[in-house]
């Protein structure tokens, strides 16, 4: 595996009972990359990135992160099994995950929500772990809402508040479910602003989003998912300039 790679899926699949979500996905991000995922409601989108971060379990194939395993462990006959669940929480710090609901803390403050995970789980002095907060809060554009509890901020803050919060934990790459998905119209383009910025930083990022300007203008590839199955990827001037694939054309008719 390149030491480039961050993120690699081979071969995933995911169903829930008798219904098939994910028939066989392989991808690969680099570091650095964004890619964006794309394709109708149901086609698996969501699952994936689940399944990268081990929020859903997989039934075949494997994903590894900075080459290791997520999830399972590879016996000496080349068999899979199950992780510790000490391991997979291990594994999980390395990947951000910022969700369509921002799961924030209601009795928390904006800072205490954010100095939480780095204090409990990497042991990081609440000194530390309280001047860096600060400065994801600037970096988010929220120094002023320190002290500002979720119920005060709006929608679009709240988010920007769950992406410090994933930041804090120093990850390998950030996961994001349709963060604006939830979100009033005008604070939208607050939350992908401060996208936009990460991506501008070198933030190794997969994207779900709905957001088609957004995956023209930052994306690096953008990647359709249609049942459950990778049908077509490319840089975004191909991708929405000349698809190839039948479902991508008829996808984006509907959406652009």
């Amino acid at each position: 595996m390149h030491s480039d790679i961050v993120i690699q899926a081979r071969d995933v699949h995911k169903a829930f009972g008798e219904l098939e979500i994910l028939k066989g996905v392989s991808l690969d991000v680099r570091r650095g990359e964004v890619v964006v995922l794309i394709g109708a409601s149901g086609s698996g989108k969501t699952t994936f990135i689940r399944c990268i971060n081990l929020l859903e379990d997989i039934q075949a194939g494997s994903i590894r992160v900075n080459g290791a395993l997520m999830g399972y462990r590879e016996r000496p006959d080349g068999r899979l099994v199950r992780d510790s669940e000490r391991n997979i929480a291990r594994r999980r710090r390395d990947i951000g995950m910022v969700f369509q609901r921002f799961n924030l803390f209601p009795h928390m403050t904006a800072l205490e929500n954010i100095i939480e995970a780095p204090i409990q789980v990497l042991g990081v002095a609440r000194d530390t772990a309280v001047a860096e907060a600060r400065n994801l809060l600037a970096r988010v554009r929220l120094t002023e809402k320190a002290d500002h509890y979720p119920a005060q901020l709006s929608g679009g803050q709240q988010q920007r508040v769950a992406i410090a919060r994933a930041l804090a934990m120093k990850p390998q790459a950030m996961l994001f479910d349709e963060p604006t998905s939830a979100l009033d119209p005008e604070t939208v383009g607050e939350v992908l602003e401060v996208m936009k910025a990460l991506a501008e930083d070198g933030m190794t990022m997969v994207v779900v989003t709905h957001e088609m300007s957004f995956a023209k203008e930052v994306a690096d590839r953008v990647v359709v998912l249609h049942q459950g199955e990778l049908i077509e990827e490319g840089p975004p001037a191909q991708l929405f300039g000349n698809p190839h694939h039948p479902r991508t054309r008829e996808f984006l008719s509907r959406v652009l």
